[in-house]
């Protein structure tokens, strides 16, 4: 069933407010401005034609954007089904891994650096005390999603890790996680590993610059 209103028809109707909004950056109003525009003739448009009874129909182009709900619908339902059909018959566990504020000019200026970093610390961290066996003492594993925007829209740069209660030993066997349920591992020292491994893995790629 077709909505009655979307995203764009509120940015449409209230976007003289979102232009002069004084909390919203350039590449917010990018992203906003390609949401209001998407399958509309501001983004120009195409035929589509069938070969075989020769009715033809116009379409307008999408923005292609990321966060268009429009246009990554069907990709993000694809996805959730692609990875339901990779999960274990095992409790899950659901970890965020969080960058302070302090680094948001680097997450403009230098994304791609910022957030390997982030996949690679918070890898690297899960992956030590999995294999730790005072926490578990088994390979585990995990499904990362980085969102880069908070609740407020403001930039606000997290990774969401579904992380396995249990991994395999080295014979190959699965081990359950002594966790009661709470918590995978100590979140305390949990932070303190990701913080240290975060920032040795980032100056190390400041220096060889």
């Amino acid at each position: 069933m077709q909505p009655a209103f979307e995203v764009a028809d509120v940015l449409k109707a209230q976007w003289p407010a979102v232009e002069k909004y004084p909390g919203i950056n350039s590449w917010q109003l990018r992203t906003l401005s390609a949401i209001k525009k998407c399958r509309t003739a501001d983004l120009g448009e195409h035929i589509d034609a069938c070969t075989s009874c020769g009715i033809t129909r116009i379409s307008y182009n999408s923005c292609r954007n990321r966060h268009c709900p429009k246009c990554q619908g069907i990709k993000r339902e694809e996805w959730i089904a692609a990875r339901e059909n990779e999960l274990l018959p095992v409790p899950y566990f659901h970890v965020v891994f969080t960058l302070p504020d302090l680094l948001n000019p680097l997450a403009i200026h230098q994304p791609k650096e910022l957030y390997d970093t982030l996949f690679e610390a918070a890898w690297q961290t899960l992956k030590k005390f999995g294999m730790d066996p005072k926490h578990l003492g088994a390979a585990t594993g995990m499904i990362a999603i980085l969102h880069t925007w908070g609740q407020t829209l403001s930039l606000h740069p997290h990774l969401h890790c579904i992380v396995p209660g249990g991994g395999l030993t080295e014979r190959g066997k699965w081990k359950m996680a002594k966790s009661d349920g709470k918590y995978l591992f100590p979140v305390k020292s949990l932070s303190k590993a990701f913080r240290g491994k975060f920032m040795h893995s980032l100056k190390a790629k400041n220096a060889t610059r």
